[in-house]
């Protein structure tokens, strides 16, 4: 009876987010707390037990950094000045904003990418006369591409890296080798779909209007940020041997960045904290916790088991693809806070090389973070980036976005598999 139960609020919030009817921190921790009332003796054990704080406190320094760097005008800084290193052709514009994005990713939420970068795009079409579409779909599709190289650039790898304890840089040497190598394919793919909006060139004067400078806000904030970043990656780097957690780099670079603002500038920097998403992660964590409890996760393992066996190349394919398909159209975060505790059963019965971490970790987080480009609704940034247009009256289609983002899914899994086999 109890199973019944936690399956179908489990099923009645899934509905409900990707529904989008109300807003998905509210149905989260509705179904949460619901379930927390009737499955778990103990509420606040059951809160401490599932609720992964570590995955929250990352997320909360992370926004609280970018938040700050936003205000010194280095985004836009960044975005103008590639539109310079391109000298008006569309075609270089379009490689070098995508890989800028890319990058950028892997070092800040993709959300956060996807607000700065979009916003700089309407500006160059809006100049230029180009229709911003292909720049929107390509910018979101390398955001969560790119995201996937580290465990700070796609939430469902911040979930991932606290759930298995990985460090950033394990992310950067298992997946970057990967994930590079998919983005440029994928863009080489979208130019040859959009060649006849992006094989064009700017006039000199349009060009020359966009200056880089002009975009940087505060000067003395602008090179504050330049050093808090650096710092950032260089904790994150280090974090290993220095024995910090990943939530203790971001909280202390994040609220050291706060020094530097005036008292009122700190209260507004606080309230650009995304708290509706935090209270998402909390009841969806809840929620989780219970299929756990209840043994429906234990089933979802066997099933996997039964179709890889104890192969570890047919383990990481079935886990890659599993995950592909399904983050495309339940969402790549509610997907992988329910896969974290399946692979972290099938990771006790798949045989891998002795040395950790265990390769079926880097199947998942391919799987969830690629697969989130499948349709508008497999991850954050792509809801962000339609709403986005959506504001300039303007509007993506479910179906206009999946003939684009399901056969990019595709091809990176396609990319991915011998990857994973090959090198593990």
């Amino acid at each position: 009876m109890t199973e019944t139960i936690v399956l179908s609020i489990f099923i009645v919030v899934y509905i409900f987010i990707v529904l989008e009817r109300h807003h998905k921190a509210v149905v989260a921790m509705i179904g949460g707390t619901t379930i927390t009332l009737l499955v778990f003796k103990d509420p606040l054990e059951a809160l401490v037990k599932y609720v992964d704080f570590n995955t929250l406190f990352l997320l909360v320094g992370m926004m609280v950094l970018v938040a700050v760097v936003k205000r010194s005008g280095f985004f836009h800084f960044l975005g103008l000045y590639a539109l310079k290193l391109s000298k008006g052709n569309i075609l270089v514009l379009y490689f070098i904003l995508n890989v800028f994005v890319g990058i950028l990713s892997s070092f800040l939420d993709n959300v956060t990418t996807i607000l700065v970068a979009i916003p700089i795009s309407f500006a160059i079409c809006d100049a230029a006369d180009l229709d911003p579409t292909f720049f929107v779909i390509s910018e979101i599709l390398s955001s969560n591409i790119g995201g996937t190289a580290t465990l700070i650039g796609d939430p469902p790898n911040i979930m991932i890296g606290s759930a298995a304890g990985l460090a950033f840089t394990d992310f950067v040497y298992h997946l970057a080798p990967a994930v590079f190598p998919t983005l440029l394919a994928v863009l080489g793919l979208l130019a040859v779909v959009y060649r006849k909006e992006i094989f064009r060139k700017l006039p000199e004067e349009i060009v020359r209007g966009f200056e880089p400078k002009k975009a940087i806000v505060d000067k003395r904030l602008f090179y504050i940020s330049v050093s808090l970043i650096l710092v950032a990656v260089v904790l994150f780097s280090l974090q290993k041997t220095l024995n910090l957690e990943s939530f203790e780099i971001a909280l202390l670079v994040g609220f050291f960045s706060l020094i530097f603002l005036k008292k009122e500038e700190v209260e507004e920097v606080l309230r650009e904290v995304e708290w509706g998403t935090l209270f998402f992660f909390i009841g969806l964590f809840l929620v989780v916790g219970a299929l756990e409890e209840t043994g429906i996760v234990d089933r979802i393992a066997t099933f996997l088991k039964t179709l890889s066996g104890t192969s570890l190349d047919r383990s990481l394919i079935a886990v890659l693809v599993f995950s592909g398909v399904l983050s495309a159209f339940i969402g790549s975060v509610p997907f992988t806070a329910t896969m974290i505790p399946v692979v972290r059963r099938l990771v006790e019965v798949v045989p891998a090389s002795p040395s950790a971490p265990h390769p079926l970790w880097w199947a998942l987080s391919l799987g969830a973070c690629l697969g989130a480009n499948g349709s508008l609704i497999g991850g954050q940034a792509n809801m962000v980036g339609l709403s986005l247009f959506q504001g300039r009256g303007k509007n993506i289609s479910f179906i206009q976005f999946l003939k684009v983002g399901f056969p990019i899914v595709i091809l990176s899994l396609l990319l991915s598999i011998p990857y994973l086999v090959l090198r593990y």
